[in-house]
């Protein structure tokens, strides 16, 4: 099980249902796995029927599902009357499994990763999670930023629109 603890609501994060979905062992580009890999996220807005409003927000790597938060809200950038904004925290920020909470690959013996394995598990979380085939949009800033380029490498077919801040 995760040992993970949430942080605490900060001025200006918006209050959102933390999730964790379990996607058993995540095998990596190195030939290593991760096990029993839990995928940190949120959700805000509503899964149109066609799915088509989808949004990821990939998140920086010492940041938290709350890390694009001032884009989130009516009238902003990621409305959520307007897209279903699923903000996925990355492997290793604590969150999602990582050293710091993984009990069978604590500390030094959790497996090495790469950005592409951290875009190979958002991927698997949203066929699986939500059935998603198709985003509006993959969003980042700083290694949130650099996920999204690998998305738009790795998937290209996958998103209409690939944004990336550093």
């Amino acid at each position: 099980m995760n040992r993970f603890r949430h942080p605490p609501l900060a001025a200006g994060h918006v209050d959102a249902e933390h999730r964790m979905a379990e996607l058993g062992d995540l095998e990596l580009e190195s030939g290593e796995e991760i096990r029993d890999y839990l995928q940190s996220y949120v959700t805000h807005g509503e899964l149109n029927r066609d799915k088509s409003n989808a949004v990821l927000a990939c998140i920086s790597l010492t940041g938290n599902h709350h890390r694009l938060d001032f884009l989130i809200g009516p009238g902003r950038a990621l409305d959520p009357e307007k897209y279903f904004i699923i903000a996925a925290d990355p492997i290793s920020n604590g969150l999602s499994t990582s050293p710091s909470n993984s009990v069978s690959q604590p500390g030094m013996r959790f497996p090495r990763f790469t950005i592409r394995d951290m875009v190979a598990a958002q991927h698997r979380f949203l066929a699986e999670r939500f059935a998603i085939s198709r985003l509006h949009a993959v969003i980042g800033a700083s290694m949130g930023g650099m996920q999204a380029l690998q998305w738009a490498v790795s998937h290209p077919q996958f998103m209409a629109c690939c944004v990336a801040n550093r």
